[in-house]
């Protein structure tokens, strides 16, 4: 029983809902504790997964079961990439996630209602008591409350079941329901561009599905692919290397296409489908081993008559209209080159802000932003905007009114706190987000303390030199420092504070800093700001902590070649082997995915200051 794609929550006492687990959908029958356990067109899942065989058949009964086998992280969500990983390193919470009860000791029972199988099946896990094998559970009637638990906790969706509802074997039903949060496709690989700069193998994935029995083009995938994914396809790609392409009509590509039989079928996720039928930003999952290619055929979400509000029509290409945090955003000019080197539009660049939004928005919100603005990309000049214009603003848009001694003039600054605010920002060319280093409620006391690490025609190894240098100082003093690269040339240290001094105190403490590792590292480094003075050295800046300065925020493109991003490091990270061109807008989402948001605990961290000058002043006077 397969469920139907719809585009909206919606609540009714007739129904149920369920977590939409993000694995591979499996049938588990036992007989006298011997257990098959296959996908829907038979792939026997039972080598692959022995963990799942072993616990299913300590079942005391004779059943088949419906269920989803998935790996579940520590807050008990599941994502298809770490059913991937698992497969490869045999790590991970590996669980099979029953939903149903199909036979239960040689009695059928598709007649009964779900809710009467929905129990049966729950007495049935309960006295097997093995956590590997985990009962679906559901809530009834709220809909709506359920997926926006399903939005916040990034679920890949949630299911919709009719309670009274009998088990259709084999059928796309209306009385099971799909409500996605995230947009996931499932596509065949057709073809492979060859690789470009440091990536190895190939370079991105030509996909496509079938519509109406012809194959369709779909877009290209080079984003969620590593090095163990790119050898690994590269593999199976190999023996299915063809001449011909396998579309009907000529595809127009940017990089020469190796073709390749339609044979594999992957899990994409991605943004949205543009206007021509093109996947938007699409990040490769892993492949689906359940799937033949046959079945993998375009999802166009039905309307639900019972739900609150509709979900527009995806727009056009050039321009489009999304709703975010209740708010409608016009995005234009989507297709306009940013990155001409690398053809990387506008719409990528919205797309890839609004996937790290989640991210980004702590370091944002409550700080007056300056607008850097590039409408014509990165090779077009660019020009920075402070002072909003509110007659021109979307209404909704929070702004705060400060007074500039310098023009005598109050200077309306824009409050980035939400999606909406964040988009609208990307669409008026702001490549790169600069937030203060203080909040509106504290204007004058910023978070954190910064050291901008700045190369001068001096190789990069002296810049991660430096920045060792100046934790290795302030680790005997027991200051938590954060380090993440500009994702322009050089690295920021970020040293937080809470709130808790002046930028007059921060600036004192980063001049002291700055002054203490030159002295250290003389020949690499220097204090001075002339550039002139400064030649192949990393200038060790402290002058940023000053009202009204700012810096690129964590997870910040910059508007620099290869559209690299300010990426956040764990401190064993920073070392000869860091490269700035490491992190970019199509493998950061990859990367927050794999280890976390590693700065997740910045805003909470406080460092004393005058605690430790009276530490450093205490070890001079011994």
């Amino acid at each position: 029983m397969l469920a139907t794609l719809v585009d909206a929550p919606f609540d009714d006492a007739d129904w149920l809902f369920e977590t939409k687990w993000d694995g591979y959908r499996a049938i588990a029958a036992v007989q006298q504790h011997k257990v098959q356990l296959y996908s829907r067109n038979e792939k026997d899942f039972g080598k692959d997964y022995p963990a799942v065989v072993a616990a299913v058949e300590n079942i005391a009964h004779n059943v088949v079961l419906d269920g989803e086998i998935i790996v579940l992280d520590s807050k008990k969500n599941s994502h298809f990439q770490s059913l991937q990983n698992y497969k490869t390193t045999g790590k991970g919470n590996l669980v099979y996630m029953a939903f149903d009860l199909l036979h239960l000791n040689g009695v059928e029972l598709q007649q009964l209602t779900l809710l009467e199988r929905k129990s049966l099946l729950k007495d049935i896990v309960a006295q097997l008591n093995d956590k590997r094998v985990q009962y679906s559970g559901h809530v009834l009637k709220k809909g709506k409350t359920f997926f926006e638990k399903a939005r916040h906790q990034q679920w890949e969706g949630i299911i919709a079941k009719k309670t009274d509802s009998t088990y259709e074997e084999g059928r796309r039903s209306a009385s099971w329901l799909k409500i996605k949060v995230t947009n996931e496709q499932e596509a065949i690989i057709c073809g492979f561009t060859a690789p470009r700069g440091s990536r190895k193998k190939l370079g991105a994935l030509v996909l496509g599905l079938y519509d109406d029995k012809q194959l369709k083009y779909i877009g290209n995938c080079g984003g969620g692919l590593n090095e163990a994914s790119l050898d690994m396809l590269y593999k199976k790609l190999q023996p299915l290397v063809q001449q011909a392409s396998p579309f009907g009509r000529r595809i127009k590509t940017d990089m020469p296409v190796t073709w390749v039989k339609p044979k594999l079928v992957c899990q994409v996720k991605f943004s949205e489908w543009t206007g021509d039928g093109i996947l938007r930003m699409p990040i490769f999952l892993g492949l689906r081993e359940d799937k033949p290619p046959a079945d993998v055929h375009p999802e166009t979400p039905k309307t639900v008559q019972t739900m609150a509000t509709a979900t527009a029509p995806a727009a056009g290409e050039k321009d489009r209209v999304i709703t975010l945090n209740g708010k409608k955003v016009n995005l234009t000019n989507q297709q306009k080159i940013y990155w001409p080197k690398e053809k990387i539009n506008k719409g990528q660049l919205v797309d890839y802000y609004l996937s790290v939004a989640q991210y980004i928005l702590p370091h944002l919100k409550d700080r007056p932003m300056s607008l850097h603005r590039f409408p014509n990309g990165i090779d077009k000049p660019s020009f920075y905007q402070k002072d909003l214009d509110l007659e021109q603003t979307p209404a909704w848009i929070k702004s705060i009114a400060l007074h500039a001694a310098s023009t005598g003039k109050d200077v309306d600054y824009l409050l980035c706190n939400n999606e909406a605010t964040l988009a609208y920002m990307v669409n008026l060319g702001c490549i790169e987000i600069n937030p203060w280093l203080s909040r509106t409620s504290k204007l004058d006391n910023p978070d954190y303390v910064v050291m901008d690490l700045d190369p001068e025609n001096i190789d990069f190894k002296y810049v991660v030199e430096a920045a060792l240098h100046i934790k290795a100082f302030l680790d005997p003093y027991k200051i938590t420092t954060f380090c993440k690269t500009s994702g322009s040339t050089g690295l920021h240290i970020y040293i937080p504070t809470g709130g808790k001094h002046s930028y007059d105190t921060g600036r004192l403490f980063a001049e002291y800093i700055a002054r203490q590792v030159n002295k250290q590292l003389p020949k690499s480094t220097s204090v001075t700001r002339a550039k002139s003075a400064r030649n192949k050295k990393v200038y060790l800046d402290f002058l940023q902590n000053s009202r009204g300065q700012t810096v690129a925020s964590p997870y910040s493109v910059r508007p620099k070649p290869g559209a690299t991003v300010s990426m956040p490091l764990q401190w064993k990270e920073v070392n000869e082997k860091l490269k700035i061109s490491d992190f970019d807008i199509f493998n950061s989402l990859e990367r927050i995915n794999e280890i976390g948001d590693i700065w997740h605990d910045i805003q909470s961290t406080k460092n004393d200051l005058r605690k430790f000058i009276r530490d450093v002043e205490q070890s001079a006077d011994t």
